[in-house]
């Protein structure tokens, strides 16, 4: 099923399909990496490489949030490809809205605390297990996308 719709889908199809997914793999990613340096800021031999990776702005994470609205615009322009009421797609609907809860309840703040110097023991606790449940969604949405339950 997924050769015949790539092999009738449309260029504005593939684009935003391509699309989605770079949004998906950076904005996931950017989290994944922010608990990799959450981990290290328990520890304080790390201070000084912490605080440069959380002095940046994090803008790549934010990408999290576009992405059910450019995958539902792939949707819409190639009918072929799924009703908006199969399990694949309330699923990853799902998974988007747990991702961006994470987002904006735990990471962002947690980062915030920790660009101001605030608890980084705790802050990097919470960045690693926010990075560690970003990385189970990933992997369940990506399971979602490519096998595309009925």
């Amino acid at each position: 099923m997924i050769q015949a719709v790539l092999a009738s889908s449309s260029g504005a199809y593939d684009a935003l399909v391509a699309v989605h997914v770079v949004f998906a793999v950076v904005g996931f990613g950017a989290v994944a990496i922010s608990g990799v340096y959450g981990a290290l800021a328990r520890n304080q031999s790390n201070a000084s490489e912490t605080t440069r990776y959380f002095a940046s702005r994090g803008i790549a994470e934010w990408l999290i949030i576009p992405v059910p609205f450019v995958g539902l615009a792939a949707l819409l322009v190639d009918h072929r490809s799924g009703d908006l009421t199969e399990v694949w797609i309330l699923g990853g609907s799902a998974v988007w809205i747990a991702a961006a809860a994470i987002l904006l309840a735990v990471v962002r703040p947690a980062e915030g605390r920790l660009r101001r110097g605030q608890d980084p023991v705790g802050s990097g606790r919470v960045l690693m297990w926010s990075g560690i449940a970003s990385d189970v969604l990933f992997v369940v949405a990506l399971a979602l996308m490519v096998t595309q339950p009925g």
